[in-house]
């Protein structure tokens, strides 16, 4: 996992070079699908979810998260226990108050081959839910994933194979009502 930086997003027009993350964060084993780094404004503190095989995992791809330290490195990686199984589980997407996360996984009851996920959590200091599978609503008999939330947190925007389409993983969006507040 690399990442590029830009400072002022008014003002600087560039992204600057692309860093590995170093050693705390990647491993020698497959390491991807990164979630935009979330931020929670209360303590400041910043967390990457992303998808790893590495061994330590329950097996497959698992959910690891990293945090930023005070010298701007992220910290080693973690296994997120309440988010992985023994099946696949990658693609995290974690809604702005950090409180709602939406993977790809195709651990039991699927619809198809993979479905979309999410957990839940009353605040950021406490662990996630175990994840609920969104349903046929979302869910087909291909695969699903991708899984990306609108800002306003009433846009999933995720991919499939399982709809017709145009072939191969289209784009697709459901959509629920707005959220009382941000927090919900």
């Amino acid at each position: 996992l690399y990442v590029s930086r830009r400072y002022n997003k008014r003002t600087d027009v560039a992204w600057q070079h692309a860093e590995n993350l170093g050693a705390l964060v990647n491993s020698s084993s497959n390491d991807a699908a990164p979630a935009a780094p979330f931020e929670d404004e209360g303590t400041g503190e910043t967390t990457l979810y992303f998808t790893s095989d590495r061994p330590g995992g329950f097996g497959g791809d698992d959910i690891y998260v990293s945090r930023l330290q005070p010298d701007e490195i992220f910290g080693q990686a973690e296994l997120v226990e309440a988010l992985s199984s023994p099946f696949q589980d990658r693609q995290p997407g974690i809604r702005r108050d950090g409180l709602e996360i939406f993977l790809t996984s195709s651990r039991p009851p699927t619809f198809g081959l993979t479905d979309i996920w999410v957990a839940t959590r009353p605040s950021n200091a406490q662990p996630w839910s175990a994840p609920a599978n969104l349903g046929p609503t979302v869910n087909s008999a291909g695969n699903d994933g991708r899984p990306a939330l609108s800002f306003m947190g009433t846009e999933l925007y995720f991919q499939s194979t399982g709809r017709g389409g145009f072939g191969g993983q289209d784009l697709y969006v459901t959509t629920r009502e707005k959220l009382k507040n941000p927090n919900e």
